[in-house]
């Protein structure tokens, strides 16, 4: 292990699953990842954390006990462009899973189409970790997957400063925003980087993940109520552009782990109206990664 990559802690066993499930029949995760065994697998120099290895075996009891029947696969930053422990995942349940991969910019079309009949449905550009994709590649290659009917994930982090609208207004496919642009709970509802992403999601081409909250506040006994305001706002903004996910085994972390089956990481979602919860959880990721 890397010294300046340190290792994060493992995700917590699922020890008594709930007696009924949670979410709706066909519910979708739409962002979770898999480490394999590094000897099979090496992770890139200069990350800046060192996974467990946790393969998809591990995260089946958190699909089982949740209702989990379908995940998005999306590549972490730890391997670069080598999408080998996320596609020999794909290959496993080709009907319930999808996957969104890293590239480099010069990727043959011949390659893309391979990695689309494989599940792929997306390129990640990450501006948080080490070693992703520029804004620059991500013009270029967001001009040669819209064939394919992909998206770009994006993630960013919305501050002061710096402007998504240049960037989703230009993209000719979907932008998908990560774990709510890691947002500063404070940020005003109207206004600032977090009106923008509502004015973004309004005109339609901008798609945001509700999830990952321990990344952006502490929890607290009533859960992370700091997010609420948000959470409602993106909701009542556009409920066909809201997506959920785990973001399981929960990377980074290395003093507290979430439990998966606290109802605090649904964010409120699991008591929405019907319509509403069936369009976060099942039409939303369908319509997005191509399930049937």
């Amino acid at each position: 292990m890397s010294a300046d990559a340190p290792l994060c802690l493992p995700p917590r066993p699922v020890t008594t699953p709930p007696a009924e499930r949670v979410l709706p029949n066909g519910a979708c995760d739409t962002h979770m990842h898999v480490f394999g065994p590094p000897e099979r697998y090496p992770l890139v120099a200069g990350r800046n954390y060192t996974p467990q290895p946790v393969t998809f075996d591990a995260y089946r009891p958190v699909m089982a006990a949740l209702g989990i029947d379908r995940a998005v696969l999306v590549q972490p930053s730890v391997y670069g462009t080598d999408n080998s422990a996320l596609l020999d995942t794909l290959r496993r349940d080709a009907e319930h899973l999808r996957g969104v991969v890293v590239v480099a910019p010069e990727v043959s079309d011949a390659e893309l189409a391979r990695l689309h009949g494989l599940g792929v449905r997306g390129i990640r550009v990450n501006r948080r970790n080490p070693g992703g994709l520029s804004l620059e590649d991500l013009a270029r290659l967001a001009a040669r997957i819209g064939a394919f009917g992909w998206h770009i994930q994006l993630q960013a982090v919305i501050r002061e400063g710096f402007s998504l609208a240049p960037i989703v207004r230009a993209c000719p496919v979907p932008v998908v925003l990560d774990h709510m642009g890691f947002l500063t709970p404070g940020l005003p509802l109207a206004g600032g980087p977090f009106g923008e992403v509502l004015e973004l999601v309004a005109e339609g081409n901008l798609w945001v993940k509700l999830s990952a909250p321990y990344r952006l506040c502490r929890r607290e006994p009533d859960g992370y109520a700091a997010l609420a305001p948000y959470v409602a706002a993106l909701i009542a903004c556009r409920s066909d552009r809201m997506l959920w996910a785990s973001d399981w085994p929960h990377t980074e972390l290395f003093e507290a782990m979430p439990e998966d089956l606290d109802p605090a990481l649904l964010l409120g979602l699991d008591r929405a109206d019907p319509d509403t919860r069936r369009r976060i959880f099942i039409d939303n990721p369908a319509a997005l990664y191509g399930f049937d």
